[in-house]
């Protein structure tokens, strides 16, 4: 079998600069001596030796697709701006599979001078294209796709229609209709990527295929899928406030409910109310006490208030002070506060505050409702 050497001798001197390049390994197999040129090398060795691994994204998908073409018997021919040495040169380049000595696929360059006239902005526009993250394609009315940048060969593969990009069937037809609307189409919409389903902001727009001149659609995509999750995360954390709120407002209710029910204002008739304070009493919860008690005091006018502490734990000089500005706001309101139930530790706390000055203080509830009655008809009589 011939090494690659002898099979394209003829081309050694050919004017155009011709190289074989081996896109699995990122290294030049043969050049001939314009080839070397072209590339600065200072000898053949010195340009097989070079390691062309480190090329951008966009150019690795680009060689990949012309690898696929190229394998099943495929030319490519494209324009591209190479930089030997550091130096731009925009050529056409001429691609072709050949195999390497050990079997291996192998694309065969031949490079053509750029042709005069070709405008110095439409070759930066092209290359900023090809090396653009937006995802552009241009397909024609089927649907068929026309042209591939490097972004979208590396997201979207190359499947033949732009359809088997979008699970969706209606984004496939509404960006074929483009060529019949006058108005672009735009869209966020899921899309079989490579990397799996994204989701991507979709433009399609007509234009016209500057090769054959015919109506085409011009589609560019902007991955979205991190906008997309993020806005999901801030719709979650709403949703998750709006619970919890709804939960913060349950417990206060519930809360409000049992310190009703633990302190219920009880109207035993004769002008009396009985508090029955049940658990603990802290400042709180008497600031609680009293914006239910007083005004029932003067709602029902009552004369007396039971305040009945049989069921309190024992009072920490918070509580203590708390039933103090209690019983003083009830004698305020022209109502005599009586304390009953005071167990010892209720009463060691007390002993440290004003509130047993003048306070009718008995031994139960029921002693308490007693002395009300009496004083009730007492005041009646007189």
């Amino acid at each position: 079998m011939m090494s690659l050497d002898q099979r394209f001798a003829a081309l050694e001197l050919s004017i155009l600069p011709t190289w074989v390049y081996d896109h699995d390994a990122y290294r030049f197999r043969w050049a001939n001596a314009k080839a070397m040129e072209f590339w600065r090398a200072s000898d053949r060795d010195e340009l097989l030796s070079r390691d062309l691994s480190d090329i951008s994204g966009a150019t690795r998908a680009r060689l990949d697709g012309y690898l696929r073409v190229v394998a099943e018997g495929g030319t490519v021919v494209e324009d591209w701006t190479l930089y030997p040495r550091g130096a731009p040169v925009t050529v056409t380049l001429d691609g072709q599979g050949i195999r390497l000595d050990d079997g291996r696929l192998a694309i065969l360059f031949q490079a053509l001078p750029r042709q005069p006239g070709v405008d110095a902005s439409m070759v930066r526009g092209v290359e900023a294209v090809r090396h653009s993250s937006v995802l552009v394609s241009l397909v024609d009315g089927e649907g068929t796709v026309l042209f591939h940048n490097p972004a979208a060969l590396r997201a979207l593969g190359d499947a033949p229609r732009i359809d088997a990009a979008f699970p969706d069937e209606a984004v496939g037809a509404a960006i074929r209709g483009v060529i019949a609307a006058e108005e672009p189409w735009t869209g966020e919409v899921r899309v079989h990527t490579t990397g799996g389903e994204r989701w991507h902001q979709v433009e399609a727009r007509r234009t016209t295929d500057p090769v054959t001149g015919v109506p085409a659609v011009l589609v560019q995509q902007l991955d979205v899928s991190a906008q997309r999750r993020a806005e999901g995360q801030v719709e979650e954390q709403g949703r998750l406030i709006e619970e919890l709120n709804r939960s913060l407002a349950l417990v206060e209710e519930q809360r409000q409910q049992i310190l009703t029910l633990s302190a219920p204002i009880l109207d035993v008739g004769c002008g009396t109310l009985a508090v029955p304070l049940i658990g603990r009493l802290d400042a709180e919860r008497g600031d609680e006490l009293g914006e239910r008690l007083l005004p029932a005091i003067v709602a029902r006018r009552a004369s007396h208030v039971v305040l009945d502490v049989t069921g309190a734990d024992a009072l920490d000089p918070d509580g203590a002070a708390a039933l103090e500005r209690l019983s003083r706001a009830i004698t305020l309101l022209g109502a005599r506060p009586i304390l009953t139930g005071v167990r010892p530790e209720v009463a060691r706390a007390l002993v440290h505050t004003d509130l047993t000055d003048g306070l009718l203080v008995l031994r139960s509830l029921g002693h308490g409702l007693e002395a009300s009655r009496e004083r009730s008809t007492a005041r009646r009589r007189a």
